[in-house]
């Protein structure tokens, strides 16, 4: 192969490593995440519990015999005093240590619901 073929042959194949490169947007990339977050009907029964059973309240965190901070999410008096003081919400956005630790953030739909909840009060419903 002559020198010009194999300069063709480099910018075609550049030009084709190029045009497979592309930037993800994470609101394209979700745009129908947020339309499956039901925010309508946040309850601390039909939805919070299952959040918090699921992240916090499980073996060596805020369960058990020795939950951590002397919090057990496994009840609502619990619960809703870290919900009433500012806590909860603080560490499931990251203000504090992030909760829950150790583990990936909550995502987006679980935190709205949560701030919801506790911007309602915190009701035990």
């Amino acid at each position: 192969m002559n020198k010009k073929g194999k300069i063709i042959l480099t910018f075609g194949a550049l030009l084709l490593v190029v045009s497979s490169c592309y930037n993800d947007n994470k609101e394209e990339i979700y745009q129908n995440a947020n339309n499956d977050c039901d925010t309508s009907s946040v309850t601390y029964s039909g939805t919070i519990k299952a959040i918090v059973t699921a992240n916090c309240a499980i073996s060596g965190c805020h369960s058990g015999t020795n939950p951590s901070a002397n919090l057990d999410y496994t009840t609502y008096a619990d619960l809703e005093t870290s919900a009433s003081n500012g806590t909860l919400v603080n560490r499931i956005n990251g203000r504090g240590a992030l909760m829950p630790q150790g583990g990936p953030p909550l995502p987006d739909c679980q935190i709205t619901q949560i701030e919801i909840w506790v911007n309602d009060g915190a009701p035990n419903n």
